[in-house]
């Protein structure tokens, strides 16, 4: 009996470190890590760093608010 194959998808590009993801998206190191640990960011931890894909981060990028507001009242009136 044989095993099925498992098809691996090749990552082509190069991995991003966490203080480089962090610069891409002018953040604290901090911030992108509780990204992470809220599963708004992917990321994977190998060799005991994360490591991160641009094309995570763009999607990240896309599902973002369109703005953020900081003083904790909404834009839309509210």
């Amino acid at each position: 009996m044989r095993q099925a194959k498992t098809k691996f998808v090749p990552i082509g590009e190069r991995l991003l470190k966490l203080g480089e993801v962090a610069e891409v998206l002018r953040l604290h190191p901090r911030t992108v890590r509780e990204y992470v640990r809220r599963g708004e960011i992917e990321g994977r931890i190998i060799g005991g760093r994360h490591r991160f894909r641009r094309c995570d981060l763009d999607a990240f990028f896309e599902n973002a608010a369109h703005s953020w507001c900081f003083t904790g009242k909404r834009s839309d009136g509210d």
